[in-house]
């Protein structure tokens, strides 16, 4: 039996008023439901909330399958953070009145600020089918596909908004930002300037053609781009300047920009609260600094190099990281893991990981390299040089990173691209993948063998333990830009990484080596696409080396 949200939930979000004009709460014992429902509507559009909330609730408790009143209090509801009342609102008015479009959208709306994407889309979905020709409906259907890596159904959502509202801004920009996504960058481009072109002021398309123009190499007009975003009130865009500047090898004012970096859409103090005074960088020995991870597993490994640089400079650094991570950086001498905050503790200062390498003014020319700063646990070396043998020439390869729709899904590589590298008659390719990408090799594909380690490779709660003990006993690795490429950096084993042609800013611009990590060598499409010129370059350089 489905539960019937009360009204009095309405009620229970403020007082009552004493009176409403010409109609109050009290005295509209005898107005009609509707009635009361339309002066509740009309007062909170003038920002008369109270008596909303009131008059709505007299209006449900009257007539408490009222669909229209239903939804408005699940708007209400959701606006002042009780979602889970608020969606008994919508479902209640939706099994009232299946056909109602308000409802379905508002559903998926709420949803979607939950991040509850599948559900969002049900929501949206449902009001366009009762709606075809409402654009809101099919610009919030390609908003939700987009957040599920649906992207080509994101982008004809997105023109069908467009198709019937040509003007609709925001639909060009979702259209933009799927486009993006699948790595078409100058039909993303048009998309975000014909955003930028309807609507002048627009900050979010200044920055998504900004984001194009640094894919497309043409950074002046990038940089620019950024500077209007930022004129215009983008936080975001001041970030991705900085990560620009950064790319460019100016790191001083690259930090600065990058301090103001969001995550998924969230502030960077957001994310992580602010619950101490931040950390300034070395100057008062003995400070007691909580230190937070703040992005992915690639970063943390990069970053932590910072950390025993703390220790030496006097601050006690306690690292809050997913506990996944601790046994692999263990090796961090001195350094204390945490995988929650601890409530009973205070700390002088906190930071970001991420912020470490501008609070020690971190330049090109002086960037922490000395590897290796992590190291595997000598049996499990033993055990995985054991397993992989010593004959041949051993290349570990990593083809995929992660998944997820928000990252970079054009730097993941089809595993057949390394064939080149198994020319050499000596070579064994041995695959290190982990969870997704393993099923390009069930069959792999025609004319290559590529050796797996085993079921139980690297499969334990521990994360990289496996992998970082096996790449002990290659000759070489070779990967995709992914967390795996620092690994092998910061255990100073040889690593060639292949890169996509608009490579974020970390691997810098137009080099082959990397100031981070002196045994890698870099890789890059000079093709958007093409993965065929930079393997063959591998094979070549690979093929000098046996010469």
């Amino acid at each position: 039996m489905k539960s019937t949200p009360s009204a009095h939930v309405l009620a229970s979000l403020a007082a009552r008023p004493r009176g409403v004009g010409h109609l109050a709460p009290d005295d509209g014992v005898d107005a009609a439901p509707g009635q009361l429902y339309a002066t509740g509507v009309a007062m909170w559009r003038e920002g008369r909330r109270k008596e909303a909330i009131a008059l709505l609730d007299a209006a449900l408790r009257k007539r408490p399958d009222f669909p229209e009143a239903l939804c408005m209090g699940g708007y209400i509801l959701g606006k002042s953070g009780k979602i889970g009342p608020a969606t008994q609102f919508y479902r209640r008015a939706i099994d009232i009145q299946l056909d109602s479009p308000i409802a379905w959208s508002n559903l998926g709306k709420l949803y979607f600020d939950l991040r509850c994407y599948a559900k969002a889309l049900e929501g949206f979905q449902a009001a366009a089918a009762l709606r075809p020709g409402d654009a809101d409906a099919w610009n919030s259907c390609a908003g939700a596909l987009r957040k599920l890596g649906r992207l080509e159904e994101s982008a004809a959502a997105a023109r069908e908004a467009l198709r019937l509202r040509p003007n609709f801004a925001e639909a060009a920009l979702n259209l933009g930002s799927a486009l993006l996504k699948l790595d078409r960058i100058d039909e993303a481009l048009d998309a975000f300037r014909r955003a930028s072109a309807i609507k002048s002021d627009f900050s979010s398309a200044w920055n998504g053609q900004a984001l194009a123009l640094c894919a497309l190499d043409r950074l002046d007009e990038a940089h620019d781009a950024f500077d209007q975003a930022v004129k215009l009130g983008n936080e975001e865009a001041i970030s991705g300047r900085g990560c620009l500047d950064l790319k460019l090898g100016d790191f001083e004012r690259g930090w600065e920009g990058y301090e103001r970096r969001w995550i998924n859409g969230i502030s960077l103090t957001d994310v992580l609260g602010v619950r101490f005074p931040k950390w300034r960088g070395p100057g008062r020995a003995g400070e007691r600094v909580l230190v937070m991870n703040d992005h992915g597993l690639g970063d943390t490994i990069q970053f932590s190099r910072y950390l025993p640089m703390m220790i030496r400079a006097g601050a006690q650094p306690t690292f809050f990281c997913p506990a996944k991570l601790h046994r692999l950086l263990s090796s961090l001498a001195g350094v204390r893991l945490v995988d929650r905050i601890p409530r009973d503790e205070t700390f002088d200062a906190q930071i970001a990981v991420s912020s470490l390498p501008h609070v020690f003014a971190t330049r090109l020319d002086s960037v922490p390299a000395e590897v290796p700063y992590l190291a595997a646990e000598p049996a499990l070396e033993r055990k995985w040089a054991e397993r992989i043998g010593a004959g041949g020439f051993k290349i570990g390869v990593v083809w995929q990173g992660n998944p997820d729709p928000e990252t970079d899904m054009a730097r993941s590589i089809p595993l057949a691209a390394f064939a080149p590298l198994a020319e050499r008659r000596d070579v064994r390719l041995i695959s290190l993948q982990v969870g997704f990408g393993v099923e390009q090799l069930a069959p792999p594909p025609p004319g290559m063998r590529v050796e797996r380690l085993g079921d139980d490779f690297d499969v334990g709660p521990d994360a990289f333990v496996d992998t970082a003990a096996a790449m002990a006993a290659l000759d070489l690795v070779v990967v995709c830009d992914t967390s795996l490429a620092h690994l092998a950096g910061a255990l100073g084993r040889p690593v060639w990484v292949a890169l996509k042609k608009d490579a974020e800013w970390r691997w810098l611009r137009d080099r082959d080596d990397s100031p981070w990590y002196p045994t890698m060598r870099l890789f890059r499409q000079r093709r958007r696409g093409d993965w065929g010129a930079v393997f063959a370059a591998m094979a070549e350089r690979l093929a000098g080396e046996d010469a």
